[in-house]
């Protein structure tokens, strides 16, 4: 779903909440202007069941919408401020919306040198089979009859190898991409995503806690939406201490493994100010996870380049000894002419 479209409904929303328009009317008029889309249908089907007089947990039910956004809308009747809850949504979803921009161009670099490089080397194996049968049978006849290169050419691996390895990684590349389960095991393996990953944790909890959410509620349904990652435990080890009775986010955290006590010293050091915790966490997070970003363009890539090149130039070889002993063999014939 596209996060920057629902943050500028929200935020929309919000105005018109505030100029005293209410909930369903202004989604009527919001996906009025909205392009077709699954997320103009299922805003559809919101405003058509509030305007049925359903409350918002029974109209947010079943629809295609985050489990997030529909929670904190859910809070947003419950206290009575549904304007202060969107705009909220509105932050959260423009950076994340940020954030994943930023991912997603970061991601498209690798996929295109490992295109070029599987075109190169197919380039490089259309080449060498037509080579194989010209090249090589007039180098061996003016050697000789020796066996050298016409036992390489003959080979088929020599062609075949190069485009099976970059085939291979562009394929796992992909199915990584593609996959949330893998993409969850490497945000917490690479330092960009890991720092990605904790200053979206810090954002949500920010927003939950500042709609009116308690802390053990929060850390619960942040919880359900990090099944099957790596900070799902840790997060279970917080709302269980929580809910033994431990006075704060402080001693609550402590015996994380995959959360960074770093993070949870920043939160901690807002004192019972939970919400301004998570947004300094935040902002550190965003900022550390984004100096990591340039450094992986300025770093990096060159280097991931200078290694494809290197394998490339290895697979090339062949054929340059090709070229080198046809030059050999055209002089040759000159010099005896």
């Amino acid at each position: 779903m596209n996060t920057e479209e629902l943050a500028f409904i929200n935020r929309q929303l919000a105005g018109m909440l505030k100029s005293g328009i209410p909930l369903e009317a202004g989604l009527k008029k919001m996906t009025e202007s909205m392009s077709s889309g699954r997320l103009k249908d299922q805003l559809a089907q919101l405003g058509s069941r509030l305007e049925k007089g359903q409350s918002v947990e029974q109209a947010v039910e079943g629809l295609d919408l985050p489990d997030t956004y529909k929670r904190l809308l859910v809070l947003g009747q419950e206290s009575q401020s549904m304007p202060k809850v969107l705009s909220c949504v509105a932050d959260y979803y423009e950076r994340i919306g940020t954030l994943a921009t930023r991912l997603r161009g970061l991601a498209i670099y690798p996929m295109l040198i490992l295109v070029c490089g599987l075109l190169v080397a197919a380039l490089m194996a259309f080449l060498s089979s037509m080579l194989k049968n010209d090249i090589a049978d007039l180098t061996d006849v003016h050697r000789g009859g020796r066996p050298r290169l016409s036992e390489f050419f003959g080979s088929s691996w020599s062609s075949i190898f190069p485009m099976g390895v970059f085939a291979v990684s562009f394929l796992f590349y992909v199915i990584v991409l593609r996959s949330q389960k893998m993409r969850r095991f490497f945000s917490w393996k690479i330092p960009m995503l890991r720092d990605a990953a904790l200053a979206q944790y810090a954002g949500l909890s920010e927003a939950l806690l500042a709609s009116g959410a308690r802390l053990p509620e929060v850390i619960g349904m942040v919880r359900k939406l990090e099944a099957g990652s790596a900070m799902e435990t840790d997060l279970a080890l917080i709302e269980q201490n929580l809910a033994e009775g431990h006075a704060g986010y402080d001693s609550a955290s402590r015996g994380c493994r995959t959360i960074p006590d770093f993070f949870n010293w920043i939160v901690a050091q807002a004192g019972e100010d939970i919400t301004a915790g998570f947004g300094h966490a935040r902002t550190i997070y965003t900022s550390r996870a984004e100096s990591k970003m340039q450094a992986f363009l300025y770093c990096f890539l060159p280097v991931n380049i200078l290694l494809v090149g290197l394998l490339l130039l290895v697979f090339f070889i062949p054929q340059f000894t090709a070229a080198t002993d046809l030059l050999q063999m055209i002089e040759s014939l000159g010099g005896a002419e």
